[in-house]
């Protein structure tokens, strides 16, 4: 395929998440034959789009599209993709294809190091270091006390790629891994109980930890709710590293007040960055990082031009993409 263009533009105020330069050096030393353009400034963006076959970015506005004439793929450089699905992209022919399963690896690391930092109590022990207090006696005697994550339920919510990378791993902490997933009956490698999100509602009240990677949908919205955590176990931790939108916030903020739930560690909010005024900021049995679950920072930009370019070596050779995403569902 020859006079093939390819847009890039992932403008963003942190330049962290700024396409580099090393990167578009890279695809033009791997794809000799294709012509790139690497954009920094909006206002230069039509012309880029007008001669562009293939796009790159975190985002794509509707009247984007009317520039477009030639585009025939837009790759999210990121898994979730609602804000691209916009009715006229929906109906268009263009193929969106998404970052799935990049961010697998240190997204499970990241569940497994705050499911640990709950048990262990790692939180109140800096603390007793801050303040040099041998906290000893106040740990073993505290309400949890300290356990250990062996033979304990984790239900995750949503299996794909990212749900399996963590039941992986909390399966060698000899964890049980119970699984819900759109379609139960695919292999779902690690997890001994494998559902639907019916499934899951039913099994709220035996699991340790609930882990949300769901992606969100208009199924999705919302799904996290006050009767869900009606369901859980006062024991059961929530870590959510998927979307906030997919919990709904002022029932997460009750069952955490009123220990319905043990505690929570969160990711992402309903709005970030989470105002100052959240009561979550406060809450004795929440853990909060600033949705970073799926950053490592020395790999990030590697990753996201390689799977980048395996996925162009496929259009180029005419064959099927990886990630394609399904338009109407959303992921």
């Amino acid at each position: 395929m020859s006079g093939l263009t390819v847009a890039i533009y992932t403008e963003h105020p942190f330049s962290f998440w700024c396409f580099p330069d090393w990167g578009l050096e890279e695809l033009r030393r791997r794809f000799p034959s294709v012509r790139f353009r690497l954009v920094r400034r909006e206002e230069e963006l039509a012309e880029a789009l007008a001669e562009a076959d293939v796009y790159l970015g975190w985002q794509f506005r509707p009247e984007w599209l009317a520039y477009a004439r030639r585009l025939r793929w837009i790759h999210a450089p990121a898994a979730g993709v609602r804000r691209l699905m916009f009715p006229e992209l929906i109906e268009s022919p263009v193929v969106v294809t998404n970052a799935r399963g990049l961010h697998a690896t240190v997204i499970a690391e990241h569940v497994l190091g705050v499911m640990i930092l709950l048990y262990r109590q790692f939180l109140r022990c800096w603390e007793f270091q801050y303040r040099r207090h041998w906290g000893n006696e106040d740990l073993i005697g505290s309400e949890q006390g300290l356990l250990e994550l062996a033979g304990r339920i984790v239900l995750i919510l949503g299996y794909g790629a990212l749900g399996q990378a963590i039941g992986r791993r909390a399966q060698a902490f000899d964890m049980r891994v119970w699984a819900a997933r759109r379609h139960p009956t695919r292999e779902s490698p690690y997890a001994e109980r494998t559902g639907t999100l019916a499934d899951a509602v039913e099994w709220l009240p035996e699991a340790d930890f609930v882990v949300i990677t769901l992606p969100h949908t208009e199924e999705t919205r919302g799904w996290m709710d006050r009767a869900k955590f009606e369901r859980m176990k006062p024991t059961a931790y929530l870590i959510n590293v998927a979307r906030g939108a997919i919990v709904r916030e002022p029932d997460l903020i009750e069952a955490l007040q009123t220990r319905r739930i043990a505690g929570a560690a969160l990711d992402v909010f309903q709005q970030e960055p989470l105002p100052p005024e959240s009561p979550l900021w406060t809450l004795p049995n929440v853990f909060i990082t600033p949705h970073v679950a799926g950053v490592a920072s020395d790999r990030h930009w590697d990753r996201v031009i390689r799977q980048f370019a395996d996925n162009l070596e496929r259009f180029l050779r005419g064959e099927p993409l990886q990630n394609v995403v399904d338009k109407r569902l959303g992921y």
